[in-house]
């Protein structure tokens, strides 16, 4: 169980200690990366394909919704956002398509049985923890924030279920009376043990900006804003890893005061005040804004013992630096930070990386003035713009913005030529090169974020008819510079996050259960479940680095496997070598036929077949109706559908 909370009384010398001591260095954070949350805003909004509305722009909308005029307006063309989506969806494929998505390996002789449980229980706390939604958020915040944060805990969670029931009243206790009565009865069910996982926005993530975010775990400290929920506060209390609890105004106007950096505008965040208002008066929200710091302290120097060595500590504290929720050691034999960062840019100097977005944003802001000045110019050109004699011409009839009008001449104007009183000027659409120029820009950009028509799969033009294989592998080209980042990644955060997962549970899971075989070694297994128990987790377990490169085509693999089953026939020696039969259901799965195994048949040995023979449980395959058998002349298999005839 992870380590409680010390109990810090409020208006202690120690109390004010640690509160000074937080709120310095989560304030020294969030000055040194105010700069870098400018641009986090900016890339927010280049991943909506949000743009600034212009006065003019307003003009014209005010015109186009209420005068019915149409009336046209700048556009932002999503090329970031298109970009951030490749990426986000190689990335993935890359890391979330293993079988288990966690894989290691015993580093100092380990058994395979034991990397088999290992493996089992990382697997059940990936998906019955529910890590796989923060495995997406945080490949996607890497490319839109240029990091992604996530952080990891141990929970043993425990439910509490209320049922109301008819119960019989008992005399003392014990002589039952036959009444009965409803009553509410309340048990505790545990639930899920074992790690978690949660994202951190970047806005709210406060590391030590002394070293690079890429060396985080090298500082002095680390913290994040949270909000919680007073249910999870209470649970939290209950469980002993806060305290104080009972200072908290639940008034709604002291816990919920704006700790949070908004981000931008257009990103709409949780609503965590006012939400609860009747008759004009405000109600409790309910959530507890603050921040969680986590510090490498000598606890005699902070009066929380006397230890005089390093020791990592963690602090709760509420948003408005008034009380102390939480004060306890880390307690992790792993001894980190319990957060991970993964980078864009392999950056070991740099206080932080760049975003896709930020990196196009030149790029972007060309592609934009491009498609909207040709757009304008071409809205210009259809204005008809004329040279007109108002004393010869009816003016009305030319401000008539109507398709298929007649432009009719005054009286005085009679009898003489119309070409005189109108001229059209000639128009010339000198942005027509735009859209070509635009595309020259889309090829900058390619070569920029190393995301090109192939990663997008789109095929070449060149030809109209296509080969299955050019088909299959147009995304498999071009892949070098995303496959770096994903090998850089693995390393920097999946490696990393691995080890903490298996320390966790070698340290806290204290459980004997049986999970489910993962991966390719359930193929080879006799059994489909192991037996897991904490001795089973013992050693030293090296987590299998991702590659970077897409998982085999699954299809291809099939027809290869096709093709050597087909050249077997031709090589004895090779068929006594191989169980075909195994072959056989591998290559139907790895083709997507899943219940293949469904339909084998299950061989009865010669032993077992002739005891059943004898105790008259078996009947021949012949049956009844054999060979010479008068009953059966036109000897018709048994079981075979009546009025078909024989088989031959």
């Amino acid at each position: 169980m992870p380590s409680l909370t010390m109990n810090i009384k409020p208006g202690t010398s120690l109390h004010a200690r640690i509160i000074d001591a937080v709120r310095d260095r989560i304030e020294f954070s969030r000055r040194v990366f105010q700069a870098r949350h400018n641009s986090w805003r900016k890339n927010e909004e280049a991943a909506l394909a949000f743009l600034p509305e212009r006065d003019l722009d307003a003009a014209r909308r005010v015109k186009r919704e209420q005068g019915g005029m149409p009336e046209y307006t700048t556009i932002m063309i999503p090329y970031s956002y298109g970009v951030l989506l490749a990426s986000h969806t190689y990335w993935t494929t890359v890391f979330l398509s293993r079988t288990p998505i966690m894989q290691f390996a015993g580093r100092h002789g380990e058994g395979e049985q034991q990397t088999q449980a290992l493996e089992a229980l990382i697997d059940y706390q990936v998906h019955v923890g529910g890590m796989m939604v923060p495995f997406y958020i945080w490949l996607l915040d890497v490319g839109k924030y240029g990091q992604g944060v996530i952080g990891t805990f141990w929970d043993e969670e425990v439910a509490t279920i209320a049922e109301i029931q008819e119960v019989e009243e008992k005399l003392a206790g014990v002589i039952p009376t036959g009444k009965f009565t409803r009553r509410k009865i309340t048990r505790e069910v545990p639930g899920y043990a074992g790690n978690k996982i949660f994202n951190v926005r970047p806005f709210d993530f406060f590391p030590d900006p002394r070293v690079p975010v890429a060396r985080f775990q090298d500082g002095e400290f680390c913290g994040r804003y949270f909000e919680l929920g007073w249910n999870e506060v209470l649970r939290r209390r209950d469980a002993g890893f806060y305290t104080n609890t009972d200072r908290l105004r639940r008034d709604g106007t002291s816990r919920l005061l704006g700790a949070r950096e908004a981000g931008s505008a257009q990103l709409e965040l949780p609503a965590t005040d006012d939400i609860f208002a009747e008759l004009g008066s405000r109600k409790s929200a309910d959530v507890v804004k603050g921040f969680e710091c986590h510090v490498e302290l000598v606890p005699s120097v902070w009066g929380l013992g006397k230890g005089e060595k390093p020791e990592k500590w963690v602090f709760t504290v509420t948003s408005d630096w008034q009380i102390v929720l939480g004060a306890q050691p880390l307690g992790a034999i792993h001894n980190k930070f319990p957060f991970h960062v993964i980078e864009l840019e392999p950056e070991g100097y740099g206080l932080a990386p760049r975003g896709i977005p930020e990196i196009l944003d030149p790029i972007q802001r060309t592609m934009d003035w491009l498609i909207n000045s040709h757009f304008y110019n071409v809205r210009k050109t259809l204005n008809n713009q004329v040279i007109v004699d108002p004393s010869r011409i009816v003016m009305k009839d030319v401000l008539d913005p109507r398709p298929g009008g007649v432009i009719r001449t005054k009286p005085a104007a009679y009898g003489q030529a119309v070409a005189d009183a109108l001229h059209q000027l000639p128009m010339v659409d000198i942005t027509r090169g735009h859209l070509a120029d635009i595309q020259i820009m889309n090829q900058i950009g390619q070569r920029a974020s190393g995301v090109n028509d192939q990663i997008l799969g789109l095929l070449n033009s060149g030809s109209s008819r296509r080969t299955a294989t050019e088909v299959r592998t147009s995304s498999s080209f071009g892949i070098n510079r995303l496959k770096t980042s994903a090998e850089y990644f693995s390393a920097m955060g999946w490696e990393r996050l691995g080890q903490m997962l298996v320390q966790n549970s070698q340290q806290y899971y204290d459980m004997d259960r049986k999970f489910k075989i993962v991966g390719d070694l359930a193929q080879s297994a006799g059994q489909r479940f192991i037996n897991v128990d904490p001795l089973s987790l013992s050693g030293f377990f090296d987590f299998v680095p991702v590659d970077g490169t897409l998982p085999a085509d699954r299809f291809a693999q099939a027809n290869l496997w096709r093709e050597l089953l087909g050249q077997l026939r031709n090589f004895p020696q090779l068929l006594q070598q191989y169980d075909i039969g195994k072959i056989f259901s591998w290559v139907a799965q790895l083709a997507g036929l899943k219940n293949i195994n469904q339909f084998k048949v299950q061989l009865t040995p010669d032993a077992v077949a002739a005891q059943q023979a004898q105790a008259g449980n078996v009947v021949p395959l012949g049956g009844s109706g054999a060979a010479g058998d008068a009953t059966n002349p036109a000897r018709v298999p048994t079981g075979q559908v009546s009025g078909l005839g024989p088989t031959g």
